[in-house]
């Protein structure tokens, strides 16, 4: 799979921050409005950032239309959105979860998602999660098809949830349904990546994954030095996440850090237009990318 070295990512545009309650209402209040994230997509698209991460969120899809060089954009969705619809399914259930997800979608596409649907509602009323699972993938991926994507991103929540029930199937079927319905590469995302790599291993299954990875050994399982082995052994391509280490790291220390180890590319979110360019800046100065 081809990656760029640098990536901007969507947490904070997600209202997610590993600071504090208090910058995540911030990103929460600032980023609703979406001419706030296109003020960040240009800063990182002037310093040369092609790649965009993001979830299927209102705002983010909103600022996406905005973006006056979408076009030139890779966008990389990180399906399914786990943390909106367990937020939604909590206010509204799971069915009104999902079908909030559909009010900006075309006739069309809400007859052939409907239809296809009505195949599955056996085995969704039969709590058969892998049915309902690709079916959210389905849906949710109809919001991003008209931008130029560059991959898909299976949800840490969802590879940690195969991993821990071991079902490397979930793992293979999203990698193939990826692939043969949209002709997209995968990527799978992990807050596990010491566990994950030698059942990916034994499992034969070979994708790229996207884990926390910084001097501090924030969010690194099981140990920061396994992790670290495993990087420099295993040959497999490795997104770098959480660089910062939640806000622990200045850009300098963290980039310094990712610059000598086997690591594919690096996604790092913002949280302003001169975060994006003191970020990037550094980012690329010491990435040569």
């Amino acid at each position: 799979m081809q990656l760029d070295k640098l990536i901007l990512g969507s947490n904070a545009f997600e209202g997610v921050s590993y600071t504090s309650r208090t910058q995540a209402l911030h990103f929460q209040e600032h980023f609703a409005k979406e001419d706030n994230i296109v003020a960040v997509l240009e800063a990182a698209h002037t310093l040369g950032v092609r790649t965009f991460v993001c979830s299927n969120c209102d705002n983010i899809m909103a600022a996406l239309k905005k973006f006056p060089k979408v076009g030139e954009l890779k966008v990389m969705p990180v399906i399914p959105n786990a943390y909106e619809y367990a937020m939604e399914a909590s206010e509204r259930g799971v069915l009104g979860a999902v079908l909030s997800k559909a009010k900006g979608f075309s006739m069309y596409q809400k007859m052939r998602l409907g239809l296809r649907a009505l195949t599955k509602i056996k085995s969704v009323l039969s709590k058969d999660v892998m049915d309902l699972l690709l079916e959210l993938i389905h849906f949710e991926l109809a919001s991003f098809e008209k931008l130029n994507l560059g991959g898909v991103i299976l949800h840490g929540q969802v590879t940690d949830l195969a991993l821990a029930s071991q079902n490397p199937d979930l793992l293979s079927i999203f990698q193939d349904m990826i692939k043969d319905s949209y002709g997209l590469d995968t990527v799978l995302a992990t807050h596990n990546f010491g566990t994950l790599l030698p059942h990916l291993i034994e499992w034969k299954l070979k994708l790229p994954i996207m884990a926390p990875m910084n001097s501090k050994g924030f969010m690194m399982k099981p140990t920061q030095a396994e992790c670290e082995k495993l990087v420099a052994e295993s040959g497999y391509q490795i997104i770098a996440k959480k660089v910062l280490a939640g806000g622990r790291l200045s850009p300098e220390e963290a980039f310094a850090y990712v610059v000598d180890k086997k690591i594919e590319s690096v996604i790092v979110g913002v949280g302003s237009v001169p975060e994006a360019y003191h970020t990037f800046s550094v980012a690329k100065a010491l990435l040569k990318g």
